[in-house]
């Protein structure tokens, strides 16, 4: 059987009538309500009917898992200490502050006394002894820097040494003034997961937003990131990244990507800013970056192998340039030559097709499989000489060494 409400098939009663009449109603309920309270209340408490708190030993107060319920009130108690807050709070101490410092020029030409602050980023302390990563285009063409730490106080920092190939560059600070704080710790970067979470921190527009935390997850591994010359314009290199949908922001550069259990799994460098595109944000792998901080450190600079040559891409030339006879598509083409090539066997004219088991398709690959070795290391290259193919062991040189 079903309950139904009729009220609404009710005819409605006209507007109007004895509005004195009305009010006597109004009245008199009133005061036959009131009594009728006043009169029923007590009895109906202390025949338990209804229950006031405190009035008897089984007052419905109850305690479950950090709530508080008493009658039909509610007291909730909600642990804000999640996996993420706590690996923040690993990692956001070492975050610091990144300014470029340069000297700039007055109206007729003449080089200011005063440096003036041209660009700003992130770093992160990774070593007590006052190590501080950061991106290489964060620190470019400065004639100093400041390092603003988390408290807002600003201190020097030297520059150890930069490389435009991986945009990383190390800071040195004095380890008095960073003794407080716990360098984060470098995780590794190989052992990520798509849609892992990621968070970023930073310094999004410069010291006003400081230490920003953005969170989302590891988007795609082993994207690939092109480095231009400013100077030609050309892509001439390839940067290996994480790719992460984690706000990053200008001033982001240099910051870190951390990984849930608190570690540094990269080095946030840039963004994809093209209007309308959203979420897509990059960072180097902090295990390819560490090798190359390492030698920053112990020299200031990177020490990359050399084969001796000038490359031009093979599917650059017209048909009138290419090497007679040559066989294949792809490739790079030995324009010019040094003596410590000759020795190893190649000329003028080779196609370089393979160095080791990588594929080499134009200079940018012949970069890559270059830089993943070491001067002294040695190499086998493939190559076509007009239709021949042929293969040497050589070993690669020193940059600078080489001649």
């Amino acid at each position: 059987m079903g309950f139904y409400d009729d009220f609404d098939n009710k005819p409605k009663k006209k507007s109007g009538g004895n509005l004195t009449s009305w009010v006597a109603v109004a009245l008199v309920s009133a005061v036959i309500g009131s009594g009728t309270t006043l009169v029923m209340v007590p009895k109906l408490i202390n025949a338990n009917v209804i229950n006031v708190n405190g009035n008897n030993s089984s007052s419905h107060t109850s305690t479950t898992a950090g709530s508080t319920a008493i009658g039909n009130a509610t007291n909730m108690s909600v642990n804000v200490n999640t996996g993420i807050t706590e690996a923040v709070n690993k990692v956001k101490p070492a975050i610091v502050g990144v300014s470029n410092m340069q000297k700039q020029k007055d109206f007729f030409g003449r080089t200011k006394t005063n440096e003036d602050e041209v660009g700003t980023g992130s770093g992160v302390l990774f070593d007590a002894k006052g190590y501080i990563i950061t991106n290489n285009h964060v620190v470019d063409g400065a004639d100093d820097v400041q390092v603003s730490l988390p408290d807002g106080k600003k201190i020097q920092a030297k520059v150890l040494g930069t490389d435009f190939y991986t945009d990383l560059a190390v800071l040195k600070v004095d380890p008095n003034d960073v003794k407080d704080i716990t360098p984060a710790k470098l995780g590794n970067s190989d052992s990520l997961t798509i849609g892992e979470p990621a968070i970023a921190i930073g310094n999004p527009l410069g010291a006003k937003f400081a230490q920003t935390v953005t969170v989302g997850v590891i988007s795609a591994l082993n994207r690939e990131l092109p480095v231009t010359d400013e100077q030609s314009g050309q892509e001439v290199y390839s940067m290996n990244v994480i790719q992460t949908d984690a706000a990053i922001n200008p001033g982001n550069s240099g910051g870190a990507l951390v990984n849930i259990n608190g570690e540094v799994v990269g080095i946030n460098s840039a963004k994809i800013a093209t209007s309308g595109v959203e979420g897509i944000g990059f960072s180097i792998p902090i295990t390819e970056a560490e090798p190359i901080v390492q030698q920053l450190i112990d020299k200031g600079k990177i020490d990359r192998p050399v084969m001796g040559i000038t490359p031009v891409n093979l599917s650059d030339l017209s048909a009138r340039q290419k090497p007679a006879d040559v066989s294949v598509d792809t490739g790079v083409v030995i324009y010019d030559i040094s003596d410590y090539a000759k020795k190893a066997g190649l000329a003028v004219g080779d196609v370089i097709t393979k160095i080791d088991d990588t594929q080499v398709d134009d200079q940018i690959a012949l970069r890559k499989a270059l830089y993943k070795k070491q001067p002294g290391d040695k190499i086998t290259v493939e190559f076509y000489r007009g239709k021949d193919k042929k293969t040497i062991t050589m070993t690669l040189g020193k940059q600078g060494d080489v001649k």
